[in-house]
């Protein structure tokens, strides 16, 4: 027999770093993924990528829809194979029913993340579906994982946090993230900036790699970043290290805050007519508060206290948003941030002097931040410590890249706004993941089972596994089991997908096309638009038309 190889350039799916691949395949059979030098992040590919035909040609995937014929709760659930009409039909015609009797809040939602998993590929469809159905109810991890890097960081900076320009930074902060583990194409450009002379600092508990290599390894006490954070700011501030055109020219930080109220002092409180809605500053030549633009000085740099403001009503006591912060960080002096974070105390000023004197840092802070219940606060205390820098927005730092004019696929905007207010804990969590349609795995238990505040009665989920990626596993089983309906999507039986009563069976990436608009990384990168072929097709033959095992199913 004659031996057909091919190897066809594509990307792999397997988690956020989209490497640059080559899938050799020969006889129509997926053998090898490797590297692909040409390809912007294709420099190196790690062994889970390389592992694809292990995953695309595994005997335990799921090959055919599954029905259970047994009870929840079975030792045996009694799967039996069904054919995809019986399939999809069950299931649209039970969420229909359900929908219709108890409202598209009534079903949830759950999709695993496309930053650690094949779901890249399917991702904006698959959302497309779950907001036009309308449920405001889906768990989606967003508060383990991505929730602080990008939306919490809109709270200082108004938008998620840019791309880090690792290439041209003179400094490199890694904020609980380990690229070397999770990120190739950046630890490349990691590698790249050491090289030619980056400083690189760690703040992580464990010595990563990149740790043993680092200028500076902070050794954080896990869930203490915010302190860290702010004990730093204070040094940047004490020594003068910060930027203050920057500082003045693009926050908040000279604005006057009232005291009696805590909301900015605006043209209206002091009987301006002329610019009733402006934000005020103080003018120290004139001895009084004037719009913002009409005049600039660094007095908001002075810890002066409360200044008296004639308002209309009497006198307003007043302090600039700079004032209040540098308070804010006060307490945090080396010592106290030592007992509090297990960090050397000399390298708190160590890492102040070393970002004070650095032309461009760049960081990424991932989930080591978003493992902890106070990540956003974290969040904002990394992002107001980088704000004293002028980093953002600039070759080497931080960098918003011009995106591509493509259209959205989604939106939870799509679903009515009555039925988004329903969205589970958005009550008490009015600025958080709720707002988006997110929801929490606890909030999904007390749901199903004490119908708090209505009863959630069945689950669609996309590759996710609950049982083992939310707290109270023992609390999940017993949700699962009370479902009236639950169908779940996946390459693999997973101890979550035994609880379902219908079971579809997915494509690997390598089976099908998938579109990648931009590569992050870099600008350059991130004009980048790749489609992936596929190296087998669902109708059984590969892309030169040789005939070969058909998909299952």
């Amino acid at each position: 027999m004659t031996m057909l190889r091919q190897e066809i350039p594509g990307y792999c799916t397997l988690c956020r770093s989209r490497c640059g691949t080559m899938n050799v395949v020969e006889n129509g059979r997926l053998v090898a993924v490797k590297n692909n030098p040409d390809h912007p992040t294709g420099k190196a590919t790690c062994l889970k990528g390389r592992a694809a035909p292990e995953i695309a040609h595994s005997a335990r995937r799921l090959t055919t829809p599954l029905k259970r014929t047994a009870p929840r709760g079975a030792k045996d659930p009694g799967f039996v194979p069904i054919s995809w009409e019986e399939a999809l039909d069950t299931v649209a015609g039970r969420l229909s029913a359900i929908k219709a009797e108890s409202g598209a809040e009534s079903v949830a939602f759950s999709v695993t993340s496309p930053s650690s998993s094949t779901v890249s590929d399917n991702y904006d469809w698959i959302w497309r579906f779950i907001r036009t159905f309308g449920s405001p109810n889906a768990i989606f991890s967003t508060e383990l994982c991505n929730w602080h890097k990008d939306y919490a960081h809109a709270f200082t900076f108004g938008c998620p946090t840019p791309t880090a320009d690792y290439r041209n930074a003179d400094v490199v902060i890694l904020w609980g993230h380990n690229p070397s583990n999770v990120w190739l194409a950046q630890a490349e450009a990691i590698s790249a900036a050491q090289a030619r002379g980056a400083r690189i600092v760690v703040i992580d508990p464990r010595q990563t790699a990149t740790a043993r290599t680092a200028d500076l390894w902070l050794q954080v006490k896990p869930g203490t970043d915010a302190a860290l954070a702010m004990g730093v700011s204070r040094e940047m501030i004490a020594r003068g290290l910060f930027n203050h055109d920057f500082v003045r020219d693009y926050s908040n930080a000279a604005l006057l805050v009232r005291e009696d109220n805590g909301l900015f002092l605006r043209g209206c409180d002091v009987g301006n007519a002329e610019k009733p809605g402006a934000y005020m500053v103080w003018n120290a030549d004139e001895g009084r508060a004037v719009p913002l633009g009409t005049h600039s000085d660094e007095t908001f740099l002075e810890r002066s206290g409360p200044r008296a403001i004639a308002g209309v009503d009497g006198t307003i006591a007043c302090r600039t948003a700079f004032d209040h912060f540098a308070e804010a960080v006060e307490p945090y002096d080396p010592e106290t941030v030592e007992r509090i974070c297990g960090v050397r105390r000399e390298q708190i000023p160590a890492l102040a002097e070393m970002l004070g004197a650095a032309g461009a840092i760049a960081y990424h802070a991932w989930t080591g931040v978003a493992h902890h219940r106070n990540a956003t606060q974290i969040e904002r205390s990394i992002a107001t410590l980088y704000a004293l820098t002028d980093s953002f927005d600039k070759p080497g730092g931080n960098v918003r890249h011009p995106a591509h004019p493509v259209s959205k696929m989604h939106d939870v905007s799509m679903i009515p706004e009555e039925t988004r207010k329903k969205a589970l804990g958005l009550d008490r969590r009015p600025l958080g993941p709720p707002t988006e349609g997110w929801i929490t795995g606890t909030d999904f238990c007390d749901a199903v089972l004490d119908e708090q505040p209505y009863a959630v009665r069945a689950l669609f989920s996309f590759g996710s596994n609950l049982l083992v990626s939310q707290p109270h596993g023992g609390r999940g089983r017993q949700a699962l089991e009370a479902l009236d309906f639950h169908v779940h999507c996946n390459m693999f039986m997973n101890p979550t997908a035994e609880y379902a009563d219908i079971i579809l069976p997915v494509s690997v990436p390598w089976e099908n096309e998938g579109l990648r608009v931009g590569f992050e990384i870099s600008g350059s990168v991130a004009k980048i638009v790749k489609l992936e072929h596929a190296w087998r097709r669902l109708d059984g033959r590969n892309d030169d038309g040789f005939q070969v095992a058909p998909f299952p199913g």
